[in-house]
Order: structure tokens, then C-alpha cells, then sequence
């Protein structure tokens, strides 16, 4: 949420969007952050991260969700696709077996 009442509302809102976790900003601790607070705090049984091909930095940032999950016990599924109907059955079987697993 954004503070209506601020004094320079322009100031209020860039505030409220550089508090989000975007792999863009670096370093992106607010992201990892926010990840260790949802693992704490929904209990989560495993970590599945999709990026798309043409988003680069999400790319480059799942070496770090992959070290965050290894370090808190958590399994974690990292998965690259465009989208596009011609991966999804595989994506439907690495699913499903990251599931068993789980």
C-alpha cells in the first residue's frame, strides 16, 4: 500500500515499489528475505521456481534461491520455459515427480 497522505505522493509511491522483492535490484536481499519469511512462515515443503527464458535476471538469481533452499532443508524444483504449450508435458512430469518427492 502506498501512504495517500504523504507530503509528495510521487516520493510515497516510488518508495512503496523499490520495497519490492524484484530480481532487477541488486543486490536483491528483499527478495531473499521474503522467501526465508514464507518458508518460516506458511511451513513450506518445497520451492518451485519458473522463469521465463527471456527474463534474464530471475535466471541468473536461481543460483541463490537454489543455495537459500539447500541451506533451510527445503527442495526446490527450478524450472526455464517460454510459456509456450511445447514443453508442457515435460514440465507436467518434472512437476509431478517433484510432488512425490515432496
Amino acid at each position: 500500500m502506498v501512504d495517500t497522505e504523504a507530503e509528495d505522493i510521487v516520493e510515497a509511491i516510488a518508495a512503496r515499489y523499490l520495497e519490492i522483492g524484484c530480481s532487477v535490484m541488486t543486490p536483491n536481499t528483499k527478495r531473499i528475505g521474503l522467501i526465508e519469511r514464507l518458508i518460516r512462515e506458511y511451513q513450506i515443503d518445497g520451492i518451485v521456481e519458473i522463469d521465463l527464458q527471456a527474463c534474464t535476471p530471475y535466471t541468473v538469481e536461481a543460483y541463490t534461491i537454489r543455495q537459500l533452499a539447500k541451506e533451510k532443508h527445503v527442495p526446490y524444483l527450478a524450472i526455464e520455459t517460454d510459456y509456450s504449450q511445447n514443453d508442457s508435458g515435460q514440465l507436467a512430469t518434472r512437476i509431478e515427480a517433484f510432488l512425490e518427492l515432496l
